[in-house]
């Protein structure tokens, strides 16, 4: 399987700590017989930062990528593209996202011959959450959180993604962009995947995003398979640091 993460810009001196944990709590459970990679649009420094446990990567290192873009939106997270190895199954993780234990659902997920995609669902299904994109949405779109997004062996967005991307670059203007944009574009692309049932999002139960407006009255992990400290200030990697610590000594 690949693993992989991508950081840029500002965010590559405030979250590296948390990207580190992240790419750490996977391997944790995964092991080293993986693929772990971040991409970034600059190595330099990176690599040394995070040498002992993934491969750091040129958002162009097999020429300009179509989402090397600057935009609120998100859409450098893709970079080099959308798919890295279709014979591999693949994991795209935010930096913010932490494994705790193995998570069984995904294992479910990849032996189900019908399933090609996976991935977290949002917490409370609000239009805004797909951002500028919402225009385009349907009441089949599902409210899904692109921080954790898998496509299996054989599968790829690819194509429904660029199509929701070239919608986007010709449809919203600059002062109409959103954090929320590429979460969804993504969103959309899986639409027709989720109606013929080859979409599983993960239970939010067990895969939860925690934050200021999201579960924030959660204490402890002890039901938690994966959480998402989501941006922008991150609080539950903070509030929960301790518990990443003691798990991955």
């Amino acid at each position: 399987m690949i693993f992989r993460w991508s950081i840029w810009g500002a965010n590559k001196e405030k979250s590296i700590e948390l990207l580190k944990y992240s790419i750490q709590s996977f391997k944790y459970f995964f092991g080293n017989s993986h693929e772990y990679y971040v991409y970034t649009d600059d190595v330099t420094g990176l690599d040394k930062e995070i040498s002992d446990v993934a491969f750091a990567r040129n958002f162009n290192e097999n020429g300009e990528s179509i989402f090397n873009i600057n935009s609120k939106a998100t859409w450098m997270k893709w970079c080099p593209s959308s798919r890295i190895n279709i014979k591999e199954t693949e994991i795209y993780i935010d930096s913010d996202v932490f494994l705790l234990r193995y998570p069984k659902e995904i294992d479910d997920f990849i032996n189900n011959k019908k399933l090609k995609f996976c991935i977290m669902d949002e917490f409370n299904g609000q239009s805004w959450q797909h951002g500028a994109m919402s225009r385009k949405s349907t009441n089949q779109t599902p409210f899904v959180n692109a921080g954790f997004f898998i496509q299996k062996m054989g599968s790829d967005i690819t194509e429904d993604l660029l199509n929701e991307f070239e919608w986007w670059k010709q449809n919203i203007l600059v002062n109409e962009q959103t954090h929320h944009d590429e979460q969804g574009a993504l969103a959309i692309a899986l639409t027709s995947y989720l109606v013929k049932g080859e979409l599983y999002i993960l239970p939010k139960d067990n895969y939860a995003l925690i934050g200021p407006n999201e579960n924030k009255d959660i204490e402890n992990l002890k039901n938690i398979t994966m959480f998402h400290a989501v941006y922008p200030d991150h609080p539950a990697f903070y509030k929960f640091k301790d518990y990443l610590d003691n798990l991955l000594k």
